[in-house]
């Protein structure tokens, strides 16, 4: 089962554009620039008071897919819009997610198959869109890319459903921009429940490292670690067979609400302890939009959009969740929502229903949303091992929450901090052990704490050495290469090679096999990393072609029909050791009577007719293919007795005949023998057998005028005579 937004999207209301009211602080209309009147917006994204990011669809009718993307530079006076996918055809867009005004990320999944996708990039303010899925994202039978989202413009994760044997969730993460692409082990996801999936555009992320998903199955995955780990938590309800999350917001890396829709029923909950436990509003709250929520930065605000009957609604919460003021509008459908600073914010709405470049996104114009009552959130970072030489880190403190905050940090065992109050002191760590660093931050509203283990060990430096150990080094055949590497801690590894090659299971693995697409010479390097460095080195290794060299032999001169042959495979001789084992493919054109087995050593090929015959072996191993040819003549041989049994030494006559014919054989071929009279269709006139005569007598008085064929058939040889009946 899979799932398509364009399933759940609104359908614009008819007429409603004629009776809408909009709120006091929702006072400016703008228009996307999308190419259909009613065009609705399906995915927003507000990077900062100037610049927007937005996807579009055809509210009249949303089953259609576009792939539709536009942007504003100057808070949304003027919009471009461009196709992030040329066609409509191979992918459904999952969702947008800008990253300054010229880049922006999509996730979409093709929609022939309704399955497995990739990820997309504009670099150049969405003039052009690039794919840039690596090689093994998303190509599983049964994946299918939900979204991609990043953290910083560095740090990024995309997240897709369940896959392979393990059944564990694709989730890749990047730490350079996109450029290179790591997949996240399924050890360090929890596994999903029987039929569970992702849902496309439901996560949220908050700070640099905090992300959250939803299911199917109602549950919420989170990762602290900017993707690297995850947990979950299960929404306390009784879940349905279809037990949707459709959104998720959070204000501050620990205060957030989840929306769920429960076999068709809209529940919330909401969280203070950053997902890993839920609480139910009930009853759900008048005024709360369906469609969409967001957060407006900075503050304890989430906004709500809702479009629908008896749902046409944009309205904010500033309790987590548990109440919601509705700004005021009437009449107007509301699609989604999002908040660049606590001034400027957009919501996506329908265009005009006859005018498309009228109206379809409306602009907050209210005053400035201020809140002095977020919690915060203690948040910091320090490495997790450090060398006992030179035990010295300063914490990089990323605490939130409003108002001016307060911190005190310590240790234990005992480490000496150079200022235990400021954002971020000095730690100097006595000597090897495993230390608790603490965090308290305060505000005026209360304390958080958080902690961080730092190992201090014994260290070091690393070396880099490896080995290759394969027997034979064939192109396209994988090459082991055993890393001997030491130093403490223990390196982590980066494997890289000239040319084009395949690197397994991973280039930051200890131990690879790597396998080369041609021969040639390359150069394969080894880098070794730890807190004391990095050093590197490097071998050259030689690649052979070791594809098999095909040959076979066939018996030589004519043969006759029909013709049995065994060709000679000399193909195992030829070939070179290494390219792993060979198999056989073997045809015949034109087409023979019969190969005994096609994919046997030497085959025997029955030949029907005289011709010339091309037979063909094709030689196969894992290096590659190789193609041998040879031609065998085929003919209709003639013995002793054929040679006196021919059209020159049989006499017919009179001819031209009127109404009998007299035949004469050789000798030798009249004891038994059969004499037929065709015409030019081939139809039989008269047939007779015959027995020791040399010549016989033919009456065909009834025959039609003509030309006709006389054939005579003895011991299993013919001729054949041309006769006129006038």
């Amino acid at each position: 089962m899979k799932k398509s937004l364009l399933s759940v999207l609104s359908l614009v209301t008819m007429g409603a554009a004629f009776a809408q009211t909009p709120s006091p602080d929702w006072t400016i209309s703008q228009n996307a620039s999308f190419t259909v009147t009613a065009a609705g917006t399906r995915f927003l994204d507000a990077v900062s008071s100037n610049v927007v990011w937005a996807v579009g669809y055809n509210g009249l009718a949303p089953s259609q897919n576009y792939n539709w993307c536009s942007r504003t530079i100057n808070g949304g006076t003027n919009w471009n819009v461009k196709n992030i996918v040329p066609d409509t055809n191979s992918y459904v867009l999952a969702n947008l997610e800008g990253i300054d005004a010229n880049t922006a990320w999509a996730s979409a999944y093709k929609k022939p198959t309704q399955s497995q996708g990739g990820i997309f990039r504009t670099a150049d303010g969405n003039t052009s869109w690039q794919n840039m899925t690596p090689a093994g994202m998303y190509t599983n039978t049964a994946s299918f890319c939900n979204i991609v989202s990043f953290a910083t413009p560095l740090i990024g994760i995309t997240q897709g459903d369940p896959i392979g044997a393990s059944n564990e969730y694709e989730i890749w993460r990047t730490t350079d921009g996109g450029l290179n692409w790591t997949q996240v082990p399924g050890s360090n996801i929890p596994n999903p429940t029987a039929g569970e999936f992702g849902i496309v555009n439901v996560y949220t992320k908050q700070g640099t490292g905090n992300f959250w998903f939803g299911t199917n199955s109602g549950r919420v995955y989170r990762s602290t670690d900017a993707g690297q780990t995850w947990n979950v938590a299960t929404l306390p309800t009784a879940i349905s067979t279809n037990a949707y999350v459709t959104d998720l917001a959070f204000t501050s890396p620990l205060v957030g609400i989840c929306a769920l829709n429960n076999n068709g029923t809209a529940e919330l909950f909401n969280t203070t302890d950053g997902g890993a436990n839920w609480t139910a509003i009930t009853p759900l709250p008048a005024n709360y939009g369906l469609n969409d929520i967001s957060v407006v930065p900075g503050t304890n605000y989430l906004v709500s959009a809702g479009a629908g009957a008896g749902n046409n609604v944009i309205s904010y919460s500033t309790d987590n969740g548990m109440t919601w003021t509705d700004w005021g509008s009437v009449s107007i459908q509301y699609l989604t929502v999002d908040f660049a600073d606590n001034v400027s914010g957009w919501a996506g709405s329908f265009s005009d229903q006859v005018t498309a470049s009228n109206g379809g996104i409306w602009k907050y114009s209210g005053p400035a949303l201020n809140s002095t009552s977020v919690p915060p959130t203690a948040a910091f970072s320090l490495p997790t091992l450090l060398c006992s030489s030179s035990a010295t880190a300063t914490p990089v403190n990323s605490s939130t929450g409003s108002g001016p905050l307060t911190y005190s940090w310590s240790s234990s065992p005992a480490a000496t901090i150079s200022a235990p109050t400021a954002s971020a002191p000095l730690f100097t760590f006595p000597g090897a052990g495993t230390y608790t660093v603490t965090l308290e931050a305060t505000n005026s509203v209360t304390t958080n704490i958080t902690t961080q283990v730092v190992n201090v060990t014994a260290c070091s430096a690393p070396t880099a050495s490896f080995a290759v150990t394969s027997s034979s080094v064939c192109n396209k055949v994988a090459t082991n290469f055993t890393n001997t590497s030491t130093g403490s801690p223990t390196p982590t590894f980066s494997w890289t090679t000239t040319g084009s090659s395949t690197i397994t299971p991973s280039a930051t693995s200890s131990n690879v096999a790597i396998s080369f697409s041609t021969a040639g010479v390359y150069t394969v390097t080894l880098w070794a990393m730890n807190a004391q460095g990095t050093v590197s080195t490097t071998q050259t290794i030689s690649i052979s072609n070791c594809g098999p060299v095909a040959g076979f032999n066939v018996p030589s001169g004519t043969q006759c029909t029909v013709a049995a042959i065994t060709p000679t495979n000399t193909t195992p001789a030829n070939s070179p050791a290494g390219g792993g084992a060979l198999t056989y493919s073997w045809s015949c054109s034109p087409t023979a009577g019969s190969i005994s087995n096609v994919t046997a050593l030497n085959p025997t090929i029955t030949l029907v007719n005289a011709g010339t015959y091309t037979i063909t072996l094709k030689a196969t191993n894992t290096s590659g293919t190789m193609i041998a040819t040879q031609q065998v003549t085929v003919s209709t041989c003639i013995g002793v007795e054929e040679n006196s049994l021919n059209a020159s030494n049989i006499s017919v006559y009179p001819n031209p005949a009127k109404d009998h014919l007299n035949i004469e054989i050789p000798e030798g071929f009249s004891d038994n023998y059969s004499v037929t009279l065709t015409n030019v269709l081939g139809k039989v006139i008269l047939s007779e057998k015959v027995a020791n005569k040399e010549k016989i007598n033919i009456s065909f008085a009834s025959v039609a005028k003509g030309i006709y064929f006389v054939t005579v058939e003895s011991k299993g040889q013919k001729a054949n005579k041309k006769i006129i009946i006038e």
